[in-house]
């Protein structure tokens, strides 16, 4: 399955890679582990020490909320969101 990797300008900025990234998987977790192969640093922004999705981290599937284990399908999009704070 090929689905879009869209993440957002900051940490895209901070691994210094593009915006899109096309990967296949069938779920997001794979999906991701496509993404971390090209472009390891990520893993650490994006995934704790358990490998679980970081909890300042939101990933949606198509518009809704997903955890690793959703499934993805051919042209899905995956966005990653972070938190941002700051005074």
């Amino acid at each position: 399955m090929t689905s879009t990797v869209r993440l957002p300008r900051v940490l895209a900025m901070t691994a210094n890679t593009d915006l899109r990234h096309v990967v296949n998987g069938d779920t997001v977790e794979t999906a991701l582990e496509s993404l971390f192969g090209r472009q390891p640093g990520l893993r650490s922004h994006l995934l704790d020490e358990t490998g679980e999705i970081r909890p300042h981290v939101s990933v949606f599937v198509d518009g809704r909320q997903a955890a690793l284990v959703t499934p993805v399908t051919d042209g899905s999009e995956i966005y990653v969101l972070q938190a941002v704070s700051g005074g």
